[in-house]
């Protein structure tokens, strides 16, 4: 969404965008598998970048660095090198939670120190939630929000199947960060408290990730595992089709840390394009996208989830016009084409 679906709008405007990926083109590993690389073929991965990307670009090109990692080197050198404009996109708070600067100087956080460096040296920055743009703001003059968002056209309302009376209660991610188990308990404990008094609710659970893994694998000691479906990892082409089945999509953050405050939340926003009821935490960026009892619903502990979990299961017309609304919002500010737009005019001031 954020890179090929942005790049596929911005050509509506007349820019020819290319999106560059280390792991599709030079088939470099990525996700958990990214640490199983030493830094001497990460290097060889920048080389083999930089030789592709000084073909490709000319003056006038302007860099999109999508989130800072190893692989900034090469399109950080080029924009260096040539003199061409360059936009940091930050996404994630992919640092330590507490970074300290040792003697005013040295860092504690090599990725911290090195995001400052870019964000200063950027023409441009854009953050996907609130907390980060308050961060990057601190090095950077010019800071765009822009948020995940969503692809309205491929994630539209379908029918769930009519002959399916089952309440479903959906999360879908990945976890690879600690704070995805505790989340993920979250989800299973306050899901316990219901089956107690609900015969008729289901718990679909879709993801990937080591922390997933381990909840899946200590379900055989759930009292409801019965009632919980373990989904998987699904393609990405096919999630729409997923939550068409679904009723109740949920977002637990429980820990208030710099990781969940800074994340923009991609699957609220789907949830919300499909039309569903969701609870989320009010805790980042979903205090901003929802608006209590309006377009879903948000909780500050356990005990406020719980309740609004019940209430969705008691009240299908409630559910009906939460997701309405949802849909509605996306398709207001979090669309998109909506994006692309802003992208494109984001684009233009550097």
């Amino acid at each position: 969404m954020r890179c090929y679906g942005l790049a596929a709008e911005l050509s509506k405007y007349g820019i020819e965008a290319e999106v560059f990926s280390f792991a599709q083109q030079l088939g470099a590993k990525c996700g958990e598998r990214e640490f199983e690389m030493g830094w001497a073929r990460k290097i060889i991965y920048n080389v083999r970048a930089w030789r592709y990307l000084k073909k490709r670009m000319g003056p006038d090109t302007v860099i999109f660095m999508q989130r800072l990692n190893y692989h900034s080197l090469a399109p950080w050198f080029i924009s260096w090198l040539g003199k061409r404009k360059f936009i940091f996109d930050c996404d994630d708070w992919n640092m330590r939670e507490d970074p300290v600067y040792y003697f005013g100087f040295f860092p504690s956080s090599k990725m911290e120190y090195f995001t400052r460096k870019l964000a200063r040296y950027a023409d441009a920055c854009i953050a996907s939630s609130d907390y980060l743009k308050e961060y990057l703001s601190v090095f950077n003059q010019k800071v765009y929000y822009l948020p995940t968002g969503v692809n309205t056209q491929i994630f539209s309302p379908q029918p769930k199947p009519s002959k399916d009376s089952r309440i479903i209660f959906s999360w879908i991610g990945t976890a690879y960060h600690p704070e995805m188990a505790e989340n993920l308990r979250f989800i299973l404990e306050a899901f316990a408290v219901l089956a107690e008094k609900h015969d008729n609710i289901f718990l679909s659970l879709a993801g990937e990730g080591k922390y997933f893994s381990q909840l899946i694998s200590q379900l055989n000691n759930f009292k409801y595992k019965e009632r919980v479906v373990n989904e998987g990892w699904i393609a990405p082409e096919q999630v729409p089709a997923y939550l068409s089945g679904i009723d109740i999509g949920l977002l637990p953050l429980i820990q208030n840390t710099k990781f969940n405050l800074a994340k923009s939340p991609t699957k609220l926003f789907e949830y919300m394009a499909m039309a569903k009821a969701t609870v989320s935490s009010k805790i980042g960026e979903a205090g901003q996208v929802i608006q209590d009892g309006l377009n879903g619903f948000l909780a500050q502990d356990k005990e406020e989830f719980i309740a609004k979990m019940d209430k969705l299961i008691f009240d299908p017309a409630l559910r009906i016009q939460l997701g309405i609304q949802a849909r509605r919002n996306v398709e207001e500010k979090y669309s998109l084409a909506v994006l692309g737009k802003q992208l494109y005019e984001i684009i233009r001031t550097v």
